[in-house]
């Protein structure tokens, strides 16, 4: 999926090339919106009920992402994030910022894209 390649793309190329506080804060939204996609599709899953059908690789999905321990580790993680931030001067917190950013965004469109039914465009020749 090209919205996949763009993000895992970018999160690498800020995590191999820049300093661990930037790489750190690159990649808090990808655990924080699956956090809160699990728990989305929980609520979902309860309020259905066994009214829809669905493989077990979906129910050990939202199981996984939804669960306490998840939770915890993206907390975990969100405070890692912060103490890094504590000390952190002005320009590392504007880059700090700026790829958080971009990775709420991409993360937005890798989300998207399985929504859209994006494909890579077909080229002949």
């Amino acid at each position: 999926m090209p919205n996949t390649l763009l993000y895992t793309s970018y999160t690498k190329s800020v995590v191999a090339t820049r300093p661990i506080s930037e790489g750190l804060a690159a990649l808090l939204p990808c655990y924080w919106v699956y956090s809160h996609v699990g728990k989305c599709m929980l609520e979902l899953r309860d309020k259905l009920g066994d009214s829809v059908e669905r493989p077990p690789q979906f129910d050990a999905w939202i199981d996984m992402y939804a669960g306490e321990e998840f939770e915890k580790r993206v907390k975990e993680y969100i405070a890692i994030v912060d103490d890094v931030a504590k000390d952190a001067d002005e320009e590392t917190l504007k880059m700090m910022e700026k790829h958080f950013v971009m990775g709420c965004k991409l993360e937005h469109m890798f989300w998207d894209q399985a929504q859209d039914l994006m494909q890579w465009p077909a080229f002949s020749g």
